[in-house]
């Protein structure tokens, strides 16, 4: 594109769409308005704080499973004492905050591209590397409604950083579980069980593969195990979890005391 052009393109855009000068997440100032043709990584509005808000704080006591934070002593939590089907799980920060605000963008109100450079971003954290990457999958209508999947524009920031090809298409949900925040451990997990399959007709990409599964939060973990599961059956050599963010609410570790409200069934 001449330099000419591109000014001219540049000024149009700027008079249609002006540049957001704002952070999504906090709202304070951003320091530079990109220009309109910048790149994907450029034009995502967050500031520099708030990308250095998002990871775990370095003190954190996580399971080294899961990743999710554990009350009593460091180690695993009760619920990983039995490996679940996905494996390893490997995550940025707490769902909370600036980190919170940021998937609810990408999730609800069409910030594609927070969620490559969310993926990007979590890239960093995967210490494992895949030879395939499986976004969970949104069903058919789900799709529909919201014009794209938000695990798979995270799956694209991992697969540019990690070097594996993103995969769909073979890894369907077979019918809609709906949502699933106001459900407990045991209902969201009664809920998942059954509703992923294999497009029928395919030979799964992941077939003796290493597979890292990709969705944006892990709260029980029951949809990342009802997809693994799948996997598993279907010819995986290993599965493990990339999310954006996990549950803030601790998890007993393993061997300590359930107190009144934490029992994990």
């Amino acid at each position: 594109m001449n330099t000419l052009l591109r000014t001219i393109i540049e000024g149009l855009v700027t008079i249609l769409w002006p540049p957001r000068s704002t952070c999504l997440t906090c709202g304070g100032p951003l320091p530079e308005v990109p220009p309109p043709l910048a790149t994907i990584a450029e034009t995502v509005p967050v500031c520099d704080a708030c990308w250095a808000a998002m990871p775990f704080d370095p003190d954190s006591r996580l399971c080294r499973n899961c990743s999710r934070p554990i009350s009593g002593s460091p180690g695993i939590c009760v619920e990983c004492l039995e490996p679940p089907p996905f494996g390893r799980v490997w995550a940025l920060g707490l769902h909370r905050g600036v980190l919170r605000t940021a998937i609810h963008h990408v999730k609800f109100r069409g910030r594609q591209a927070l969620g490559e450079a969310l993926g990007g971003y979590l890239a960093a954290r995967v210490h494992e590397p895949p030879e395939v990457i499986i976004p969970i999958p949104l069903h058919p209508s789900r799709l529909r409604e919201r014009g794209y999947n938000q695990a798979a524009r995270i799956a694209a920031g991992l697969s540019e950083r990690l070097g594996a090809p993103v995969v769909e298409g073979d890894l369907i949900r077979l019918r809609r579980t709906g949502e699933q925040t106001r459900r407990d451990r045991t209902e969201r997990w009664r809920n998942l069980a059954g509703a992923f399959g294999v497009c029928r007709g395919r030979v799964p990409a992941w077939a003796g593969r290493d597979v890292l599964l990709v969705d944006d939060v892990l709260t029980t973990g029951a949809t990342a195990a009802a997809a693994a599961e799948v996997l598993r059956a279907t010819g995986a050599r290993t599965v493990s979890l990339a999310v954006v963010a996990v549950s803030d609410k601790p998890v007993p570790a393993a061997g300590a005391p359930l107190l009144a409200g934490e029992a994990t069934d």
